[in-house]
């Protein structure tokens, strides 16, 4: 593969000298001047989303703020290809499709746009993942990026493996299924050895484990350093644990308390990944109430589901994320998960009903047409 253009190699240079600054370092004005060259770059480079930009009368020299940058609803990358270097492909992800199978989004990523989701990988994880610095066994409920390659969550915990598990950290989850037995092992020997360990994966497959340990009346002594990262929900499974439920488990089997439990906000159409400030919080003797925390590369807004303008703090809409990281398709990205605005980051409830997000609808169907022209 040849190498990417020198405007690619220089725009990447800079939003990864922002990322590496690290989860402190907050320059709205280098992130809004960053913002604005990422699409005036993804205009230049993706034809379908330049003619939806020009449709509404939007060009890159009209526009002053990143929060005029026009995004995207999620599931446009059901039905078409938006990716600025189609020559340069390096990695494809596929959302999860979990409702309808058969409609699963793609997100492709470049040499340099791998090299950007590492680095929001490493700086959010030092700073929400492991503000203590502690190195520990990191145990994966999840299959390793050689059996799930176009799961972007194999991806993730697989750099964290690597930035910051012990030599002996390892997924779990094989081409026979979950290895249960491996973690009871791995866990034993954590409780004997007094090794500090990370247990991450799927929110259902934590579930999973619980129950199998409720059978076996399994509980376990882990040493203090020990923590949970869960990620993804409950999409498509037959049964919802409430959060405080689930935390409740962690310290029933595991003993590992509330504080030292993270969840991950993490989606396919964004390189970036969403924390939980609540082990940050506690490290750093820090009493506030807990939300997700957007890193400085990232903005996020919550807007009407039906205009999708706008809300103040503290109203529940949609989230709409921007992503700096997302250099190689689209950085305004429009969800239909619903939330609330805090003072440095957001909460999130859940999903909204189609019913409730009408403006990305009419936003699909407006890309819909253009795609037909």
């Amino acid at each position: 593969m040849s190498e990417l253009p020198q405007e690619v190699r220089e725009l990447d240079g800079a939003i990864l000298a922002f990322i590496q600054k690290g989860a402190d370092h907050r320059d709205l004005v280098e992130f809004n001047n960053l913002a604005l060259r990422t699409f005036e770059f993804q205009y230049n480079h993706i034809p379908l989303y330049q003619l939806y930009c020009q449709r509404r009368g939007i060009t890159p020299q009209g526009l002053s703020s990143w929060d005029q940058i026009p995004p995207l609803p999620t599931d446009v990358f059901k039905s078409t290809e938006l990716f600025t270097l189609p020559s340069h492909i390096a990695r494809t992800f596929m959302t999860s499709g979990t409702s309808m199978p058969n409609e699963r989004g793609r997100v492709h990523y470049d040499e340099g746009g791998l090299r950007l989701m590492d680095a929001t990988i490493f700086a959010a994880a030092s700073a929400f993942l492991v503000p203590d610095g502690v190195k520990t066994l990191i145990l994966i409920i999840a299959p390793p990026p050689d059996i799930a390659p176009h799961m972007v969550m194999a991806y993730g915990m697989d750099r964290l493996k690597d930035y910051f598990g012990l030599p002996q950290s390892h997924f779990l989850v094989g081409r026979e299924g979950f290895q249960v037995k491996d973690l009871v092992n791995a866990l034993h020997t954590s409780e004997q050895e007094d090794i500090p360990v990370t247990i991450c994966g799927g929110s259902f497959g934590f579930v999973n484990f619980f129950d199998y340990c409720r059978r076996k009346r399994l509980k376990f002594q882990l040493p203090r350093g020990s923590r949970c990262l869960d990620a993804g929900g409950y999409k498509g499974k037959s049964r919802e644990v409430g959060r405080g439920e689930f935390l409740d488990y962690c310290e029933k089997f595991l003993t590992i308390t509330r504080n030292f439990c993270i969840n991950l906000l993490g989606m396919t159409e964004i390189a970036s990944q969403f924390y939980d400030n609540t082990l940050r919080n506690s490290i750093q003797g820090v009493h506030a109430a807990s939300f997700k925390v957007s890193p400085p590369w990232t903005r996020t807004l919550v807007v009407n589901p039906e205009t999708l303008e706008p809300l103040p703090p503290g109203e529940i809409g949609l989230l709409r994320h921007f992503d700096l990281a997302n250099r190689g398709h689209i950085c305004a990205i429009q969800t239909d998960d619903l939330g609330k605005m805090m003072e440095g980051g957001f909460e999130i409830y859940g999903k909204a009903r189609e019913s409730e997000a009408k403006g990305c609808s009419l936003t699909i169907d407006e890309m819909t047409r253009a795609m037909e022209e």
